[in-house]
């Protein structure tokens, strides 16, 4: 082998290191038969931090959407919370999908629930501890279709200080390949 078929044999494998990097830093890294997606798009509205993306690190394809509060104090609205909340109190969280995603079940969270009773109101409603919370949604993948896109509805609500103002329905485009 000659010097020019070392450097470029060194160089394919750099260029090989370099786009692994990129695949791995990015989230665009295929794994099994699932999709693969893109790092994960985030957004701050209503007072709450969001990423959202699609995972299928065990072989089960879902949606991962992490919610953080931005005010200390300020809890999120449980997935228990009624559509209507309590008393016309409170909106629920909720997550659904459209597009190349269908739901394949329930939402879920393993964020510790507790009642929260915001001063003056004389309800108490169901919210989530203080820190983040992370949403599941199982789902599956429609054939054909590239973008997935992911709705959201929260609100933040804290004991003494109010409510932040909620948020409904608000879409996040996730873009999948593979």
């Amino acid at each position: 082998m000659g010097i020019g078929e070392t450097r470029g044999t060194a160089r394919r494998g750099a260029v090989a290191l370099a786009a692994a990097a990129v695949f791995a830093l990015t989230g665009c890294a295929r794994d099994g038969d699932g999709p693969t997606a893109p790092a994960a798009s985030g957004f701050s509205e209503g007072g709450v931090a969001v990423t959202v993306r699609v995972d299928s690190g065990d072989g089960a394809l879902r949606v991962v959407a992490d919610l953080r509060p931005e005010r200390a104090g300020f809890h999120l609205y449980s997935l228990a919370l009624p559509d209507g909340g309590i008393d016309g109190i409170g909106i629920p969280t909720r997550i659904r999908v459209e597009g190349a995603l269908r739901s394949a079940g329930p939402a879920t969270t393993d964020a510790e629930e507790r009642g929260l009773t915001p001063e003056g109101l004389g309800v108490r409603l169901p919210v989530y501890r203080d820190g983040q919370v992370t949403l599941r949604i199982p789902v599956r993948r429609v054939e054909g279709v590239r973008d997935a896109r992911v709705f959201l509805t929260y609100g933040a609500c804290s004991e003494t200080e109010g409510c932040l103002v909620p948020v409904r329905d608000r879409q996040v485009t996730v873009p999948l390949t593979g």
